[in-house]
């Protein structure tokens, strides 16, 4: 079958135009800093702290790296039940890390069933076992399988916080 000009350009067009769409109906994930809340479908996340620990208290299996410990509050701003899912972090590369699942007795940790009623907020710690380095948090919404929807978090290498500058004279 042999296309006219005219056909063969309308079918070009309307193959964009597809594409196009399909792409739009995603929205573009944003990325934010730490101690900045961010709204993911009905869960509402904030990274408040992070830090680097050598080990990791009650944890199953020995640290092969460091921790990274971030304390997260997590809102539920719908009208019924939410589940909270694990996290992970991606590294620059793109691999991705999922939290560690099995801790015994960490009274900080957030836990393994993660239920939250509407209008309540969790907070509780996540850990992660990793080189020290810089991530993402990737935190989702995933209740509707067909329409997740995804953040990042920032997680810079030094978790320091900036130097104190001082005027001429030390003042």
């Amino acid at each position: 079958m042999k296309l006219s000009h005219r056909e063969f350009l309308s079918v070009l067009f309307g193959a964009g135009a597809a594409a196009t769409l399909s792409c739009a109906s995603k929205p573009a994930a944003v990325t934010i800093a730490i101690g900045e809340k961010v709204q993911v479908g009905r869960l509402v996340y904030q990274v408040i702290d992070a830090q680097w620990l050598a080990e990791l208290e009650g944890a199953k299996q020995p640290v092969k790296n460091r921790v990274l410990q971030l304390r997260v509050t997590i809102t539920n701003g719908g009208g019924s039940e939410a589940a909270i899912p694990f996290l992970r972090l991606v590294d620059k590369a793109g691999q991705e890390i999922m939290e560690i699942a099995e801790i015994e007795g960490n009274n900080r940790w957030l836990g393994m069933l993660r239920r939250l009623q509407p209008a309540l907020t969790e907070e509780g710690s996540i850990f992660f076992d990793v080189p020290v380095g810089a991530y993402k948090l990737e935190v989702v919404d995933n209740s509707d399988a067909d329409n997740e929807r995804i953040a990042y978090v920032e997680i810079p290498a030094s978790l320091a916080p900036p130097p104190v500058t001082t005027g001429p004279g030390g003042v």
